[in-house]
């Protein structure tokens, strides 16, 4: 084909009406494709939502404290009441609370703490997530009792005192757990996970004492693969382990306190870093919203386009 015979095809090409139709063509199918990403976006989102309304519980509970993981064949122990305390270093509450858990702890009786506050030296991450996404706490100080019971307030110790003199709960789901060459094994029929919490020593920012067995490190791992790497866990200086098992999911706690929800708000803490309450939007909203905000974004360049295609076919009626 001549160059002569080019010429006439480019022109018809390029002429404004047909570009104009391209240029439309071109963002219906931009459009196409945000509204097909954001609906594969909203979809996950709301696979996401199911999973985390899903409700989990806590199983099994055993305690392997640093002498027994120095012998060959440890023998884990369950607990009869487990204890989870979120606490902090900056919260006063907590430092009374500190104390009367202590004398609390006795052969039948386990606390393990956290630090769930990214402001605390000791923060843990896993303790964090545990707070905000698992148990949906507001509060510090907060217990959980055997996984379920939710005690906050004043009179937290004699509460906690209470539930355990009327708790009958009982912790099965795991057997055969061993540690070998920094492998941790185990036998379940449970599909869940398996959660090893590292605990240790640590001193508080401010006060003359010790928290004993705080969560210094997490490692967590599907129940039905048997068996776990833990070497780094326990490459950590610490006074021993805890294992349990859970079903996967968000806690419906109930509320065990007299006297609940006298605290110190995490939330009330927002400025100065201490939890940041975009992980509790939903994020199929924030999908919608941002499909929205797009769509609106690309209204100008549709009229836009939509004024040069009307112009294009007035020059061209006006040319033939």
């Amino acid at each position: 084909m001549g160059e002569g015979e080019r010429g006439p095809l480019l022109n018809t090409f390029l002429h404004p009406y047909n570009v104009g139709r391209i240029q439309i063509w071109r963002s219906l199918l931009l459009v196409v494709v945000l509204l097909a990403s954001s609906g594969s976006v909203l979809s996950q989102a709301k696979a996401d939502e199911s999973l985390l309304e899903q409700e989990g519980g806590t199983l099994d509970v055993l305690l392997l404290d640093e002498a027994c993981l120095e012998q060959e064949a440890c023998e884990p122990v369950r607990p009869e009441h487990f204890v989870e305390y979120f606490g902090a270093d900056w919260c006063e509450p907590c430092k009374v609370l500190d104390g009367d858990l202590d004398a609390l702890v006795d052969n039948e009786t386990f606390v393990m703490r956290h630090h769930p506050s990214p402001t605390d030296l000791s923060y843990n991450s896993d303790s964090y997530q545990r707070f905000n996404r698992m148990y949906r706490l507001l509060f510090l100080p907060s217990l959980i009792h055997n996984g379920d019971g939710l005690l906050t307030g004043t009179s937290q110790a004699q509460d906690l005192g209470r539930v355990m003199s009327n708790s009958t709960t009982e912790f099965e789901g795991l057997s055969g757990v061993s540690v070998s060459n920094g492998t941790l094994a185990w036998n379940t029929s449970i599909n869940g996970t398996v959660s090893v919490w590292r605990l240790a020593d640590v001193a508080h920012e401010t006060e003359p004492y010790i928290h004993s067995d705080m969560v210094v490190g997490a490692s967590h791992f599907n129940s039905t693969a048997r068996q776990g790497n833990i070497s780094e866990l326990l490459s950590m200086n610490g006074t021993g382990l805890v294992v349990m098992l859970e079903t996967d999911g968000v806690r419906n706690l109930t509320v065990k306190s007299d006297t609940p929800a006298a605290g110190l708000d995490l939330i009330e803490n927002e400025d100065n870093g201490v939890v940041s309450t975009l992980e509790s939007q939903s994020r199929g909203t924030l999908a919608l919203a941002a499909t929205f905000v797009l769509l609106l974004l690309l209204t100008p360049a549709l009229v836009m386009w939509k004024n040069t295609v009307s112009t294009s076919k007035s020059l061209g009626t006006e040319q033939e």
